[in-house]
């Protein structure tokens, strides 16, 4: 299996707004019922992918495995490394190319690096807990928003 990251690129937004809807869909499916929709606001009308791209702090990438563009990957490194989206196509999910891609990743990289994820998203908090993340917090955006907050320490130079 080949692993590589390519920056995501303005001609990538069909690509990038096919990922967030069907990862942000499968999420909330699986969670709440079948045909149950729920993202972060924007996520299913163009909006969030706009904002990613135009988003001058944030790393973006394209993962691709086998030269086929599986999922996405947006991070910040500076003052805190912080993942933003790691979303692979449902279509490639459960079959340990997360891990392996999350392995690729870290390879070159160090620190502390943070994440959120919903609480109802069971199946993101056993991924990011099998490689190595530990869950640290709790946020509450309203009475029916909460997510957990998940770090990991890759070490130092």
């Amino acid at each position: 299996m080949t692993i590589i990251f390519r920056k995501l690129i303005d001609k990538d937004k069909i690509f990038l707004e096919k990922v967030l809807i069907d990862s942000f869909n499968e999420d909330s499916e699986r969670a709440f019922s079948s045909g149950k929709k729920e993202g972060p606001p924007g996520y299913d009308n163009g909006e969030l992918a706009k904002k990613i791209l135009n988003d001058r702090k944030s790393n973006k990438l394209v993962i691709q495995v086998n030269e086929i563009d599986c999922g996405i990957l947006v991070y910040q490194e500076e003052p805190t490394q912080v993942i933003d989206y790691f979303c692979i196509l449902p279509v490639y999910a459960n079959k340990g190319l997360g891990s392996e891609v999350w392995h690729v990743f870290e390879q070159n990289k160090t620190g502390v690096w943070v994440l959120e994820t919903p609480d109802f998203s069971i199946r993101n908090h056993h991924f990011y807990e099998k490689n190595g993340f530990q869950k640290v917090a709790e946020k509450t955006y309203g009475p029916k928003a909460k997510s957990f907050v998940f770090q990991k320490d890759l070490g130092h130079v």
